[in-house]
């Protein structure tokens, strides 16, 4: 469980400590990590304008497949030379050659179809089921690659033919970590995580991913499926049971069992490539990430020795606690890439799981003592509390019996804590989810959020981004429920994941550098805090580091209060989906930060002999030109506007289109035209917006940022939620994301309106139209 598997992961460190490395334990490294020096760090946080309700993360799987699939005859063996069409009984090709244009892959995502498809292909002259959303081609393995003569050598075949001539099984006796090999692609990250499933204590978790009852006997019909939690929500995934091969021996080109015909785990692999589009994107990752997809849960990965240590003072509550709740707990021992034994007995290069934590009574006090198991069986510690070890002699026979002692090489034996933490590098601590069919006595609080980060809108970088850091998204924590073990403070793991970017590599899409500060807010302040607020005050906690790694996982001990998260890239503007977890010991809760709308009244602009001037000059030009019926058009407005305000300085002409959203807004008889008092009134709000307007015009191009619409929109009287300030963003802002005055004129004159309407036709805080109502409505904004 110790193991991280490699992509070329960077860190920027935001302690000041250096970057943490890649986890390495007998697998290569290819990390080249990045440092930047916490004198010259700069958080940014940038969220997204979608809100998810804080409600239960998951959903169903959709039922099982224990009915009995009907009995089919053994297939025959066809070779091919491409993909082939659907094929009836006797007729199915067991292998596909590399050939074929790019296509894209199917995702697994929504309804995966089994049923349908198992009814379709269970019938006696039904085809044997070929998955098209993720075909036997070139595509389906490599994004990279266009098709070469390296990769004609692959060969896509039905088990039957790869072990032939054995019958192919799917599982054979037993799920068994030591069944499953790494092929050649560098997905060792994933591998590892599915051996640590096939951990005996892990059965359950195992057969949530892997569905009872799939077979190539009864009821075959070419297809299998899995489940991986994927962003808050479990999915199935259903691929057929064409495998990559060597067109040279028919062996497996990817993961395979150590036994020649079963074919679990090269299945399960294929359903995580289409997962993420193809085998290729799964070519370096963490296993922590493969862990959550496979578990739902989340790991805490921390550096036990050296100079990058980094465990919590408190490291042993929180084992406690985690083995309450049913973690799965791994640590290892650096190694050079290959397993060696040290003569303490232990190996390195090697994962080892955490199976128990107690505190035994001794005569001069307790002592702390941890459970390690070697998944091999044999292999123990020799030193002190091992089996033989004469400490054990200072313990009670009858304590002895309740740790479960025994004096054979069974492989699990006890340590010393403290010799523990002197001879393991790396620990982790997959906490799992409450949803988890374990027996676990305590269970996390669960809260998640879906959002994106989206340029010129909440894309704010980090807090040194002092003009758009402010902008980020925010999650208010509100903890007020303490820990069982110490009412002072509140525990919280917080896990920020940027989505589907593994999935985008085909299109050239990396991991953004991504981290979350967090900040104590004060009596007095509202949310979501405004610009104000973060130059006046500094974080109370942090994401250990601003990483290009799929998840940032922290756990923070806080005190009673209200907190504020943002997550953001390393820089502004930097675009991307995301999803925020958090894990309470209590029930606390987090909740997406955003205000309701609300109409705020705003005294009008004191009057000048300026301003009287430009009245009375407006006044004659409006009996200038009103005619008989004393009213004046869009078009007259937009010749008297201007003509009034040309002396100012700053002053930039306001379009035609801008004077229709007036006319509109005062035009209460659909003339299409305003008498004086109208005029009158539209001319005193155009001197209160075009005030505010400059205001928030910090270099007098006459743009506005567009991240200071919010502050523009409160100061004129309005208050806007998030969802609405991004609709105003993408509606008015140019591809600079600038406001110019016309613009945020015309935007004011449509949320003036839209405002009205509400309240014309509200009751109770809502409003009801009929059809021709709304219509009306709508076509006068």
């Amino acid at each position: 469980m110790a193991f991280m598997a490699n992509p070329r992961n960077h860190q920027r460190d935001t302690r000041g400590g250096g970057s943490t490395l890649p986890r390495g334990g007998g697998y290569p490294s290819s990390a080249h990590p990045h440092q930047r020096d916490h004198n010259h760090l700069d958080y940014t946080n940038i969220s997204t304008g979608r809100i998810s309700e804080a409600s239960s993360p998951f959903v169903p799987i959709g039922g099982d497949i224990n009915q009995e699939l009907r009995n089919r005859p053994h297939l025959g063996v066809k070779n091919g030379d491409g993909p082939s069409s659907p094929n009836v009984r006797g007729e199915a090709p067991i292998f596909h050659s590399l050939e074929g244009s790019r296509v894209d892959s199917g995702q697994g995502r929504g309804d995966s179809g089994f049923r349908r498809i198992r009814d379709h292909h269970a019938r006696p002259a039904g085809p044997v089921f070929e998955d098209k959303d993720f075909p036997p081609k070139i595509t389906s393995i490599y994004y990279s690659r266009e098709p070469s003569h390296r990769t004609s050598s692959i060969q896509w075949a039905r088990p039957e033919a790869i072990c032939a001539p054995q019958k192919p099984v799917f599982v054979l006796a037993g799920f068994n970590r030591f069944d499953v090999e790494q092929g050649e692609l560098g997905d060792c990250w994933f591998v590892a995580a599915m051996a640590c499933l096939c951990d005996p204590d892990h059965h359950r978790l195992l057969e949530r991913v892997i569905p009872p009852n799939q077979s190539f006997q009864d009821g075959y019909t070419g297809q299998f499926r899995f489940n991986f939690w994927h962003f808050g929500e479990w999915r199935e995934v259903v691929v057929d049971d064409l495998l990559p091969t060597s067109a040279i021996d028919r062996s497996l080109k990817f993961v395979h069992s150590t036994q020649r015909n079963e074919f679990w785990p090269a299945l399960m692999e294929k359903a995580y490539a289409k997962l993420y589009g193809s085998y290729e994107a799964l070519k370096g990752g963490h296993m922590k990430d493969s862990l959550t997809d496979l578990t739902g849960g989340i790991t805490e990965s921390y550096t036990l020795r050296g100079e990058k240590s980094n465990y919590p003072r408190n490291i042993v509550t929180i084992l406690f606690k985690a083995l309450e709740r049913g973690a799965l707990i791994g640590c290892g021992i650096d190694g050079d890439g290959r397993e060696s034994k040290l003569p303490s007995g232990l190996i390195a290069g090697h994962a080892y799981s955490v199976t128990d934590l107690r505190a035994v009574p001794l005569q001069g006090g307790d002592v702390v003592l941890i459970r390690i198991r070697n998944p091999h069986g044999t292999n123990e510690w020799k030193g002190h509390w091992s089996d033989r070890s004469s400490k054990w002699q200072q313990v009670h026979s009858e304590e002895r019996a309740r740790l479960g002692l025994t004096k054979r090489d069974d492989g699990e034996f006890w340590m010393d804590f403290g010799d523990f933490l002197g001879n393991f590098d790396t620990l982790d601590i997959c906490n799992l989810s409450p949803d988890t069919p374990t027996s676990a006595p305590r269970k996390w609080f669960t809260v998640h959020h879906h959002g994106r980060w989206v340029k010129h809108f909440n894309a704010g970088g980090r807090p040194k981004s002092t003009d758009s850091h402010w902008a980020n998204p925010q999650y208010v924590m509100k903890l007020d429920d303490t820990d069982d073990d110490d009412d002072s403070v509140c525990s919280v793991i917080i896990q920020l994941m940027q989505k589907d970017r593994r999935k985008m590599k085909h299109k050239g899409e990396v991991l953004r550098f991504i981290g979350f500060v967090i900040y104590k807010v004060p009596p007095g302040y509202s949310v979501p805090l405004n610009r104000d607020f973060f130059e006046r005050h500094h974080a109370v906690e942090r994401s250990d580091t601003f990483s290009n790694s799929r998840q940032i996982v922290k756990r923070c001990t806080l005190p009673r209060g209200t907190y504020v998260v943002v997550p953001s890239t390393w820089d502004k503007d930097e675009e991307a989906d995301f999803y925020m977890r958090f894990f309470f010991e209590k029930g606390n809760v987090s909740e997406y930060a955003d205000e309701p709308p609300e109409k705020v009244e705003v005294p009008p602009p004191e009057t000048s002999p300026k301003y009287r001037e430009q009245e009375d000059q407006l006044k004659k030009f409006f009996y200038e030109k009103s005619g008989e019926d004393m009213e004046i058009s869009c078009f007259e407005l937009h010749e008297a506007v201007n003509e009034a305000l040309k002396k100012e300085p700053l002053h930039r002409e306001i379009g035609l289109d801008a004077c229709r959203s007036f006319v509109s807004l005062m035009d209460v008889d659909n003339s299409g035209r305003l008498g004086y008092t109208e005029f009158q009134y539209l001319w005193s709000v155009l001197r209160s917006w075009k005030k505010t307007f400059l205001q928030h015009d910090a270099n007098n191009s006459a743009k506005m940022n567009s991240r200071e619409l919010r502050t523009a929109l409160a100061s004129a009287g309005y208050k806007v939620s998030n969802g609405m300030l991004a609709a105003a963003i993408f509606r008015y802002a140019d591809p600079s994301g600038s406001i110019s005055l016309d613009n945020f004129l015309i935007l004011m004159a449509k949320l003036m309106k839209l405002f009205n309407v509400h309240h014309k036709y509200q009751k109770d805080g809502k409003a009801a139209f009929t059809l021709q109502q709304w219509v009306e409505e709508s076509l006068r904004l």
